[in-house]
């Protein structure tokens, strides 16, 4: 037995996987910015802790650079050209750019 007298029985990636669920559902959800805002900050806080990634469109509409939610209309522009998927934030000019072959499963 352990000095501080209990194991952990609790896996930290299931629960992370949980809280990012829930995060998630938040996020799609509501529509007032700072919430938006906060929680996908947190989704990518808690995804770099722990190692997970967010597949499908969640994915697109978090801003690296400035870990914003993307509100196409609002505060970001996207654009389909050529067979690739242009995504810009007017927060802080960054661009992102899928090519044909992007996953959004």
């Amino acid at each position: 037995m352990p000095r501080n007298g209990r194991r952990r029985t609790h896996n930290k990636k299931a629960i992370a996987i949980q809280a990012m669920m829930d995060l998630e559902s938040t996020m799609l959800g509501n529509q007032d910015t700072t919430i938006l805002n906060s929680a996908s900050s947190l989704i990518l806080r808690i995804g770099k802790k722990h190692g997970i990634r967010k597949s499908g469109y969640l994915g697109l509409t978090i801003c690296r650079k400035c870990k914003k939610a993307l509100i196409p209309g609002r505060n970001s522009r996207l654009r389909i050209r050529s067979k690739s998927l242009k995504i810009s934030c007017s927060e802080c000019m960054s661009v992102r750019t899928l090519g044909p072959s992007f996953g959004r499963d």
